[in-house]
């Protein structure tokens, strides 16, 4: 789909990997720790189905990211949400770090998208037309202006002025 990919996973990868090299040792403890049969095959369970979810996200967040084709700009998060940005209506775009913490890996606020990864924007984009962004059950909004983060952000800035 794109000429161009950019991937926004940089930051929260680390702390996934931790996660799932950690979730076998928490799996051989319960069984060292757990006396009952009953209970150590649930959290076994439990513990199988975490390591496949963070593995899972993982890879969607390696697969899925912001791209950039002759007509759009695509910004995504794993499967979670997908926009697409005519490039016609992208007036301005500038590099600048941006700390809301809405906890939210997507909001509108003000009349601009924001699409944090912890909780901090690097990439902003102005509008010279609004766009209509569905935020499921938010509702849709009108937004002039796109925050979000790249982890090449002069790379995206410099692909999206072209």
């Amino acid at each position: 789909m794109g000429d161009r990919s950019f991937g926004y996973s940089a930051q929260v990868r680390p702390f996934l990997w931790v996660f799932l090299v950690l979730t076998p040792v928490e799996i051989l403890l319960i069984d060292l720790l757990v006396p009952w049969f009953w209970l150590r095959a649930v959290l076994l369970v439990f513990g199988l189905i975490s390591g496949l979810l963070l593995g899972w996200l993982l890879w969607m967040l390696h697969k899925f990211k912001h791209e950039i084709d002759d007509e759009y700009l695509w910004l995504r998060y794993a499967r979670e949400f997908e926009y697409r940005i005519p490039l016609r209506a992208i007036e301005n775009v500038t590099q600048g770090m941006t700390s809301r913490s809405l906890n939210k890996t997507r909001s509108v606020v003000d009349g601009t998208l924001v699409l944090e990864i912890a909780n901090t924007t690097n990439v902003r984009v102005s509008l010279n037309e609004p766009q209509e962004i569905d935020l499921g059950r938010r509702g849709a909004h009108q937004v002039t202006k796109i925050e979000f983060w790249a982890d090449d952000p002069d790379g995206m800035v410099r692909a999206l002025r072209k």
